[in-house]
């Protein structure tokens, strides 16, 4: 069977890791010329650290994170709505409740566990169609192939999700996220404890510490 992946993303090689897993070899095609630590932070809960360690990468990706004790929950003044023990509930179950990392880290801890051999960069996937046997996919240079089975993880303007679903775009759920990675930790602050401040109209913030003396 030749599985061909859409996306070097955090899904697209998550996927190719796992399927590699059960004996399956895949092909991974990219859109982007090079592979770069790009994006902001990211908050890895149990469900997530799970099934890291199923794919073989929990210890890989816990060397590029922060781990979380407490989570706190403020007012705009700064004072604690409400705490949460993560640290009593990884010793409950034996397993770190949540990390924190750029999402560099876990990009290139997931990218050390899928052969170079297998991603094709600098090809953009602009249209898939079916067939009896199974798939053919168009990229941007002209050049087309055909697969078994093919895996959508090209994003959130995939060009597969729109051959197979024309009708679907998508919803605006009138809420923005700022994210942002700044560099140094003040004086004081518990790397351990991530924090979320809740203002007016809806509005809120979060800070984290993550590895390289830096605030997500």
């Amino acid at each position: 069977m030749r599985i061909v992946i859409v996306g070097a993303g955090i899904a697209g090689l998550a996927m190719a890791r796992g399927l590699s897993l059960i004996g399956h070899e895949v092909e991974i095609y990219e859109q982007a010329p090079e592979l770069n630590p790009i994006g902001a932070g990211l908050s890895l809960s149990a469900n997530a650290l799970r099934a890291l360690r199923t794919l073989g990468l929990y210890d890989a990706v816990l060397a590029e994170a922060q781990h979380i004790d407490c989570i706190a929950l403020l007012d705009h003044s700064g004072d604690v709505l409400q705490t949460t023990d993560l640290a009593d509930f990884s010793q409950r179950y034996g397993h770190l409740s949540m990390a924190v990392l750029h999402r560099g880290g876990l990009h290139h801890a997931l990218l050390s566990a899928v052969p170079q051999s297998a991603i094709r960069l600098g090809m953009e996937c602009v249209s898939a169609r079916t067939h009896e046997a199974g798939a053919v996919l168009t990229f941007a240079n002209g050049h087309t192939i055909e697969a078994d089975l093919v895996l959508a993880c090209d994003g959130v303007h995939s060009a597969i999700r729109k051959a197979v679903f024309p009708k679907a775009c998508e919803r605006f759920a009138r809420y923005t996220c700022w994210r942002a990675i700044s560099p140094g930790i003040p004086a004081g602050f518990d790397p351990t404890r991530l924090s979320e401040s809740w203002g007016a109209a809806g509005k809120r913030i979060g800070l984290a510490a993550i590895p390289g003396e830096r605030i997500y």
